[in-house]
């Protein structure tokens, strides 16, 4: 009788955990907690000719509308949508993982960097795993999560579009278009 006491313990503790904190983490989010929060500020501190990109950055207002709204179908509203941030578990290794995009401020064309940071992220050190920059994503955001096909992949983009897959590749990540 303990065996059977313990084993439905031990069921009841697995069914919480994968309740309440799998979701957490195979969640996308648009919205970051306070330690990423830190992490970007602290890599922006370092990098003073940066900003953080912002929705108005994407000059794509109706866009943002309607990945929050939903497009009905298997397109559900994402209500915290904001195209340059994107938080999931981008490599399959259990953390939240972070994507920012960052803006240069000296440039007036192709001053988009996306900055990939594997999580559990760290303030001081924040070091991103994955750098791409003089991008330009005016019109575009970052996307991850359903209903796209598991295993999940970090999207960059244009709306509407097939965009970029970014695969990991050991501790680091390269677009699924470019050659190993």
């Amino acid at each position: 009788m303990v065996g059977m006491e313990k084993r439905s313990a031990l069921f009841a503790l697995v069914a919480f955990l994968y309740c309440i904190v799998f979701p957490f983490i195979a969640r996308a989010a648009h919205t970051l907690n306070p330690k990423e929060e830190q992490t970007v500020e602290a890599w922006l501190r370092r990098h003073s000719g940066f900003r953080q990109a912002t929705d108005a950055d994407c000059g794509c207002e109706r866009d943002i509308q309607l990945m929050r709204t939903g497009s009905g179908g298997i397109w559900k509203p994402v209500p915290d949508y904001h195209p340059y941030l994107a938080t999931g578990d981008f490599n399959g290794d259990g953390n939240r993982d972070l994507a920012v995009v960052v803006v240069d401020t000296a440039k007036r064309r192709h001053n988009f960097t996306l900055l990939v940071f594997n999580g559990p992220v760290d303030s001081a050190d924040p070091t991103p795993t994955f750098v791409c920059s003089n991008l330009d994503l005016i019109g575009s955001g970052l996307f991850y999560g359903s209903p796209r096909p598991k295993p999940f992949r970090l999207v960059l983009g244009r709306f509407e579009s097939e965009g970029r897959v970014l695969v990991p590749r050991g501790r680091t990540y390269r677009f699924a278009d470019m050659n190993p």
